[in-house]
């Protein structure tokens, strides 16, 4: 894993800062607190600044799945795009956040009987 440092804010810049950007404290035991299959090593490596942002936004489900979707399509139609494994990583968090971490009804259905149970 990447090198990991205090946080200094609790809100991480949705952008890369100039420099090398190293894997907080707070994101460090995120990371660790994720099923060991979907923890995304080679992102914590590569792309520390990107799990920072993530792991600040976790408990946001709105803010988080805007940070996902920004991350997973080219809105711009310039980017490169990620490795695949980066891609795959990505990938397996979000479905992770989608299905287990906050859920959504996947039909008029599904958003009966949860609100049945509460």
């Amino acid at each position: 894993m990447a090198e990991i440092r205090e946080s200094k804010s609790p809100a991480a810049s949705p952008r890369r800062q100039s420099g090398r950007v190293e894997l907080e404290a707070t994101t460090a035991i995120w990371l660790s607190e994720l099923p060991a299959r979907l923890q995304p090593r080679e992102t914590a490596t590569r792309f520390p600044h990107i799990l920072n942002r993530l792991a600040n936004l976790w408990s946001s489900p709105h803010a988080c799945r805007l940070y996902f979707d920004d991350l997973l399509m080219d809105q711009r139609g310039d980017r490169q795009g990620f490795p695949l494994r980066i891609a795959s990583e990505i990938v397996g968090l979000k479905d992770h956040y989608d299905s287990a971490v906050h859920p959504t009804p996947q039909s008029l259905w599904d958003e009966i009987v949860s609100r049945s149970r509460t």
